[in-house]
């Protein structure tokens, strides 16, 4: 199930996957018009003509491929817009887009459905029933046309723009932040071992980010062993052959063929993603407010607006919207090391409080945002924020020019214990 689950995952980002799904559907509709060839056409319905028919789907076969086109090449400049104003690691985001694929998916399957049903009734594929059945459909694809241009005017005018791209990050980083608050461990338990524990270590077998884990296979190797598993690594991390993955602790060593199934349990690839990664969304929307604190580019407004993105995400999306609940625990021989908060706020906003040291409003930004985390999250993560904000405020002070906007942004400070 995991296997199928990733397998999805991976196709459903792809920009081609949907519209070929979407194209075969349109050949097997085409072409299903005429199963209804057995039955003769009822009474009262007119016996539509197949030159009425050819015209109405010559004209979606020509427009659907001018408009398809089209908005390719729209997708092309926006892709392009997104990682050289924002970042390249936004671009695969992006590019997942429901609106824009379910844009393309629909023009291309129309003008594919319309060429297929052309062929078909030059070669006398359809009977008078089959002719009305086809026009039944034609007229439902004309009609889901008109509805999908309309959704993608209103698409094309936020494509490629900034606020489009930070939007899109902000969907995608929010729900693995919802996981990490209900489910910290991934699943597993919480109490991971500080230090290495002894026991047979799991290794993996080439280099790359960690993307995913696969923790019900893992629980299941445990369980055939009577022993824990102590997971020591994390989605978003970067492994390599000598990493150490997990170590089992039991009284039944795994053979060569269980350390090597644990160890394809971790799916480790050359690209880093955010499903299982809480840290990775946040990162790529600090790097979109380091983009915009550059000389060349020099926008601190959008880096403004990307802090209090951030503020909102790590905020909402450690919030417990049900009350106090308990970590979600289904793997109960499995331990996984913690995300540290600490490491995730310096990851995220240090960057933006070195770019921005020079300037006060970005200097104010990142110190209400860290005052806000600090009064409206958890500890540890709300201690992270006191340490962080008092990292941000060294470089502030060696950045800014005048000491009256230094004692400006002093007033602002957060302390450790504060």
């Amino acid at each position: 199930m995991f296997k199928l689950h990733l397998i999805w995952r991976r196709l459903d980002g792809k920009l081609w996957f949907r519209p070929t799904f979407w194209s075969v559907a349109a050949v097997a509709v085409a072409l299903m018009a005429a199963l209804a060839n057995r039955w003769p056409l009822p009474a009262g319905l007119p016996n539509i003509g197949q030159s009425a028919l050819e015209g109405l789907l010559t004209i979606i076969a020509s427009s659907m491929l001018t408009v398809s086109t089209f908005s390719l090449s729209i997708l092309v400049s926006a892709f392009a817009s997104a990682a050289s104003s924002a970042t390249p690691r936004a671009t695969r985001l992006v590019m997942a887009d429901d609106s824009a694929q379910h844009a393309i998916s629909a023009f291309i399957a129309s003008f594919i459905f319309a060429m297929v049903a052309l062929t078909a009734l030059g070669l006398g594929y359809y009977g008078d029933t089959g002719r009305f059945v086809l026009l039944g459909f034609t007229i439902y694809v004309l009609g889901y046309l008109i509805l999908a241009l309309l959704r993608w005017i209103d698409t094309l005018s936020k494509l490629g723009r900034m606020s489009h791209t930070i939007t899109t990050v902000e969907k995608a980083a929010l729900p693995p932040l919802r996981n990490w608050h209900l489910a910290p461990a991934l699943g597993g338990r919480e109490d991971a071992p500080l230090e290495m524990p002894s026991g047979v270590r799991v290794h993996g077998e080439r280099s790359g980010f960690l993307q995913y884990i696969d923790l019900a296979a893992l629980q299941q190797q445990a369980a055939d062993h009577e022993a824990l598993l102590h997971v020591r690594v994390r989605p978003g991390d970067y492994v390599a052959p000598s990493s150490v993955l997990a170590v089992l602790v039991g009284p039944n060593p795994p053979d060569a063929k269980a350390l090597q199934a644990m160890g394809q349990a971790f799916v480790v690839s050359r690209d880093r993603t955010e499903e299982q990664d809480p840290r990775f969304g946040l990162v790529i929307l600090s790097e979109i407010a380091q983009r915009a604190l550059s000389p060349a580019v020099n926008d601190p407004g959008t880096a403004v607006l990307v802090v209090g993105v951030l503020t909102r995400l790590l905020i909402d999306g450690t919030h417990d919207l049900a009350g106090e609940s308990k970590p979600d625990v289904r793997y109960d021989r499995i331990t996984v090391v913690p995300v540290d908060p600490d490491a995730l706020l310096r990851d995220v906003f240090e960057p933006i409080a070195r770019d921005g040291a020079h300037m006060l409003e970005v200097g104010l930004a990142v110190q209400r945002a860290l005052a806000l985390m600090a009064t409206n999250t958890k500890e540890p993560l709300s201690a992270a924020a006191r340490i962080e904000a008092e990292r941000a405020m060294d470089h502030a002070q060696h950045g800014l020019r005048l000491e009256r906007e230094r004692e400006t942004l002093s007033r602002w400070t957060l302390r450790p214990g504060a």
